[in-house]
């Protein structure tokens, strides 16, 4: 993921800290919402059980580390290039290609086998040479997905732009969906994919993508957060509407049981502010927080607690938003599996809270 689409999609999602769980009073956010933070601390890029990929604002480059915390590779040009990050079959290996699809795709670390790369051509999900999702363009035409299956003919999916598209996975990389970061774009769809034993299909599920910017799948997939002016969710299948007090649901995180939607603000003194709903599957806001100040989500894949990270404290909540415990110096959180969670320190060093 880019480090623009970071800021605009929040698809690192964005979250919450502190105060407790009575009722307040809804949210009153400025005309003007602000976007998630990025460029000034680190950021978990991508992360698996096996190593974390992160984009490392203090030393202007992305940086592969793994499990146990050594830094595998660095890299400043795709950094500088903007370039979009994405795990190979675990972390730290990664595909690396520029937005525009300006500058080749190449792969860390080196000696790697490599997608070819280009003009027109993002790398969207990659397990190997013959497992991957590529989105591709051509001057003057409309988009596709171009689904590589091991031992099954290539499959193409037509897409209303490559510019602004959104390939969301689960934590599970089982199951995931494409949207668009533009909610005003036109004659676009929303899709989901499942993953078998040869890679990446459409499972037929579309909903129109006009009025949503951005998603979070639970793991598994079965449970989708829509967000954005038409925000909603799709559960089993099923759609459910959202029923919270929030001006509009900008970001999420979802775990199979409940999710995590927020909004955000500046306010006429220039400062900051994160509004928090928990929801339950149901689409009912279960537990509410104001803040202040910017903050950060990550679920748990059960959806039985979050990572809510500020001011370089986690706070681990439970799906009520009953804290539980809280860690000092954080200034990112992802977890991995159910009760591990993969942090960062200011200086970008990853490390991991196994949380009872």
């Amino acid at each position: 993921m880019s480090r623009r689409r970071v800021a605009l999609a929040g698809l690192m999602v964005a979250a919450i800290l502190a105060g407790g769980c009575a009722a307040v009073e809804p949210a009153r956010p400025s005309a003007q919402p602000s976007p998630a933070p990025y460029g000034t601390d680190p950021v978990i890029v991508a992360v698996s059980s096996d190593g974390v990929v992160v984009a490392d604002p203090g030393s202007g480059s992305y940086r592969g580390y793994s499990s146990r915390g050594e830094l595998r590779w660095t890299d400043r040009e795709a950094y500088r290039q903007d370039a979009e990050a994405v795990c190979a079959a675990r972390c730290p290996d990664a595909v690396l290609s520029a937005p525009a699809g300006d500058v080749p795709t190449w792969q860390r670390p080196m000696g790697r086998a490599a997608l070819v790369g280009g003009a027109g051509k993002r790398v969207l999900s990659v397990r190997g040479p013959s497992d991957a999702v590529l989105a591709e363009s051509a001057p003057g035409k409309r988009g596709w997905l171009t689904l590589l299956r091991n031992g099954v003919k290539r499959t193409r999916v037509p897409i209303s732009s490559v510019a602004g598209l959104l390939w969301v996975e689960d934590p599970a990389r089982s199951a995931a969906l494409i949207a668009y970061d533009d909610p005003d774009v036109a004659g676009a769809d929303i899709r989901w994919f499942r993953r078998d034993r040869h890679g990446w299909r459409p499972t037929g599920r579309t909903a129109p993508a006009a009025g949503v910017w951005g998603a979070c799948l639970s793991d598994g997939g079965d449970l989708t957060v829509l967000t954005g002016p038409s925000a909603g969710m799709v559960v089993n299948g099923r759609t459910v509407p959202l029923r919270t007090d929030l001006r509009v649901a900008a970001e999420c995180a979802a775990g199979r049981d409940s999710a995590v939607v927020l909004d955000r603000w500046v306010d006429e003194r220039g400062v900051r502010h994160t509004a928090v709903r928990g929801v339950g599957v149901d689409g009912r806001q279960i537990w509410a927080r104001e803040f202040a100040t910017e903050v950060t989500v990550a679920a748990d894949p059960d959806g039985r607690r979050f990572a809510l990270v500020h001011d370089g404290t986690a706070e681990i909540v439970d799906a009520r938003g009953r804290t539980t415990s809280r860690f000092g110096g954080v200034v990112a959180a992802a977890f991995v599996r159910k009760g591990e969670l993969v942090t960062l320190d200011a200086g970008a060093r990853p490390g991991r809270l196994t949380l009872e």
